[in-house]
């Protein structure tokens, strides 16, 4: 198939337009809300920056691992010459303004505006969020109202959190490493100084190392909220060293070793080829059980946390559930389940697997947005 490279088009939206065509004509869903989003994101100048655009882009046009390859192979041959070509072009223009031109050249490039998108009725329920409180609103936002445009500023707000994160509790961890004050040395030390303390001797003692212990759940039902939950993973083990993650649906997958990549999208990528019964049913209990067989004996311990990111809406036996729950728990310093449902205003955890989870949790809380999330921190530095 002949490919037009973006440098022949003459403006930013000729060639946003064009590479939707592209995506489209190799087989991607691309319909013309999505072309309407991509050239929204282009011109609050997310195309000045490579990286950046290629996030967008990818969020917005993939619904399934499936996509990715296509994607990637379209973006390569559409963006490869003259990357920055149009970043002096990008202006902050009103959304209006962009609006204005949108589907003009959205029906030019053969989209039609009436024709099915498969996201545009989840686009039409998403949260508005702009103007100076526009952070603060995304933090407030649930997941599955986050619109594909502001998933980039998502990922960035989750990084200044994870430093924030990081760097309140490494305080922490270094004031408790100093030990208790032993007196017999301090006043032997000291002794020389009359009855002046000039330097106080405390007790050392040998550590374990605090670990954390992450399984997230990414059945069907997590869909919504697994694509930010994962972000927020993948941050959060590059600010922190002693994490190892797991993802399950029917099986248990480790992914600790993906989470050293370089780059959020080729982490994704190859957890998704390693994960292939994403999106399907759930099977928690029998998850729980090979996490226990196989990995629970070696990686925890008396200063481990481990944090289960579920709905808990499970296909298999509760008892099973809590039996492998409690097993767990035995061998961890706190057991915490977050839940994305339970930041919806009167949910109640009536689910089987939920409902026999409860009794053997330490802390259970929501994962809806990110402020939930931010209470992580005060679960980790308790420990």
């Amino acid at each position: 198939m002949a490919v037009n490279h973006y440098s022949n088009f003459d403006t930013i939206d000729q060639a946003v337009v064009g590479f939707c065509k592209l995506c489209r004509e190799s087989g991607l869903h691309v319909g013309l809300n999505h072309g309407h989003e991509a050239l929204e994101a282009a011109h609050n100048g997310f195309i000045a920056d490579t990286d950046t655009l290629y996030y967008s882009l990818k969020a917005l046009f993939c619904s399934k691992q499936e996509d990715y390859p296509i994607f990637d192979r379209c973006f390569k041959i559409f963006w490869r010459k003259g990357k920055h070509e149009y970043a002096h072009k990008v202006t902050n223009k009103s959304q209006s303004n962009v609006v204005k031109k949108t589907n003009a050249s959205l029906v030019m490039a053969g989209f039609n505006p009436n024709g099915s998108d498969k996201k545009k009725e989840d686009e039409e329920d998403a949260k508005s969020v702009s103007g100076a409180s526009k952070i603060d609103t995304i933090k407030q936002t649930d997941f599955r109202l986050i619109s594909s445009v502001d998933a980039p500023i998502l990922d960035e707000i989750i990084s200044q959190l994870m430093r924030q994160l990081n760097h309140r509790l490494k305080r922490k961890m270094e004031a408790r490493k100093k030990g208790k004050i032993d007196m017999r040395r301090t006043i032997r030390e000291n002794m020389s100084n009359g009855d002046v303390l000039l330097r106080l001797a405390r007790r050392n003692r040998k550590e374990e190392k605090f670990r954390i212990i992450l399984l997230m759940d990414v059945s069907g039902s997590m869909d919504k909220y697994s694509f930010f939950l994962l972000r927020f993973i993948w941050s959060l083990k590059s600010r922190l060293k002693h994490i190892e993650a797991f993802v399950f649906s029917t099986r248990l997958v480790r992914i600790t070793d993906y989470l050293h990549e370089h780059e959020l999208e080729e982490t994704l990528w190859e957890m998704s080829q390693h994960a292939n019964n994403w999106s399907g049913g759930t099977k928690i209990g029998a998850c729980l059980e090979a996490f226990n067989e196989r990995y629970s004996k070696r990686i925890l311990n008396g200063k481990s946390v481990t944090i289960v990111l579920s709905d808990g809406l499970d296909d298999g036996n509760p008892e099973l559930l809590k039996g492998e729950l409690r097993k767990i728990k035995m061998r961890t310093t706190k057991l915490v389940w977050l839940n994305p449902l339970k930041g919806h205003e009167g949910y109640e955890p009536l689910a089987g697997g939920m409902n026999a989870a409860l009794s053997e949790l330490d802390v259970f809380s929501s994962a809806h947005n990110l402020e939930s999330l931010q209470e992580l921190e005060n679960i980790l530095s308790n420990v």
